[in-house]
């Protein structure tokens, strides 16, 4: 798709005979919005489209100056407005604005995968009574997306991840025969394909691509290391030693790549993750020093958080630009921040811990984390 807004809208605009001013008073904005939207710097919010087309008397295709195909760049600059749109209209609003946008590009298949992993990253924002009436209408509605993708698209990759991810909501639906059918029992072996690229790169003489390749490479493979280590843990439960040792296998990784800046995230998922399993084990020293850390990464952090190179990863920035949503994360930031900050408050494994004092000052630093994080969403 051609992203023309800008210049259709200053072309209503003068035919309509109205100013800048006058546009953004009858939308709701300043008049320095609607000049970046004229001159392109910008994109006026999902959710005022229809009332931009309304005002003009036309559809939003034309609006969009629509084509059926959106490149990377539009895909990133629409899942960025519909994720944050979570934070400043109404659930039904959202839902209603992102079904609209997967009928307009059904056709086109690494947008419809995104708009499925939209639906299934913000399920708990979505229009529902419950949480398990959320998982079956969502999580359903996506995987009829992911379906979509693998039986029509035509590229190889989109199918691969296609099937992946309907395995996934599968999964989540708690059907784990599926899973298994798509799937299959064993993993199979991993043939690293990063490798054949960059060794094409380097017959060709471009060595800052081989550097390139193999960065990306290694920067995904330490974040799914951190989450299988993240996952595998909570079936370790029952092993206090094999526990210990995945902990620290996974803090040394974590250290080594420095996560903590790298890629936070991760690292406080991963750190939540052996908090619950000490609790759980009613290893009130190790769980409180886990705590600990992650409550000092979290005031580190600043939300939101957007995937980035380091001194050690610094051939990486072109290839974060390539990626279907860019290098922002699925989440927006006061929900990220939210989220881990409610795993820890209240929580009934820490609550019960003899030192209560410490786990209550904790609790105050997280409680400020909040307040800060709704404050500045």
């Amino acid at each position: 798709m051609r992203m023309n807004i800008g210049s259709i809208i200053t072309e209503k605009r003068k035919e309509k005979k109205i100013t800048q001013q006058a546009l953004a008073d009858f939308v709701g904005v300043s008049k320095a919005s609607v000049s970046k939207w004229e001159t392109g710097k910008t994109y006026p919010d999902i959710t005022l489209l229809p009332l931009l087309a309304a005002y003009f008397d036309i559809s939003i295709d034309v609006l969009f100056d629509y084509e059926p195909q959106l490149s990377k760049k539009e895909i990133q600059s629409i899942y960025a407005a519909l994720k944050h749109s979570f934070e400043t209209k109404p659930a039904e609003e959202v839902l209603a604005t992102i079904r609209s946008f997967i009928r307009r590009y059904y056709s086109c298949y690494p947008f419809i995968l995104q708009m499925g992993l939209l639906l299934m990253n913000h399920l708990d924002l979505l229009p529902g009574e419950n949480q398990e009436e959320k998982v079956q209408r969502y999580i359903k509605e996506a995987k009829e997306l992911f379906v979509h993708v693998r039986l029509n698209a035509k590229e190889p990759e989109l199918i691969d991840q296609s099937f992946k991810l309907e395995a996934y909501s599968l999964l989540i639906l708690k059907d784990a025969d599926q899973v298994l059918a798509i799937l299959g029992e064993y993993v199979p072996g991993i043939f690293p394909v990063e490798s054949l690229i960059a060794g094409a790169f380097q017959l060709k003489g471009e060595k800052p691509r081989a550097l390139e390749t193999f960065q990306s490479a290694l920067f995904q493979y330490v974040v799914v290391i951190m989450s299988l280590l993240t996952n595998y843990l909570q079936l370790l439960i029952g092993n206090p030693e094999k526990f210990a040792e995945t902990a620290v296998k996974g803090n040394k990784i974590a250290e080594a790549f420095d996560l903590s800046h790298l890629h936070p995230v991760a690292l406080m998922n991963f750190q939540l993750s052996c908090a619950f399993g000490y609790g759980q084990m009613k290893q009130e020293a190790a769980a409180l020093s886990t705590l600990e850390s992650f409550t000092e990464i979290l005031e580190s952090t600043t939300f939101p958080v957007k995937l980035h190179g380091d001194d050690y990863f610094d051939q990486v920035e072109d290839w974060f630009t390539n990626l279907d949503i860019g290098n922002q994360m699925p989440r927006d930031s006061v929900w990220v921040k939210t989220s881990f900050v409610d795993a820890v408050l209240d929580n009934p494994l820490f609550l019960n811990f003899e030192q209560k004092g410490e786990i209550q000052k904790i609790n105050e630093r997280l409680k400020k984390q909040k307040k800060a994080g709704n404050e500045n969403g």
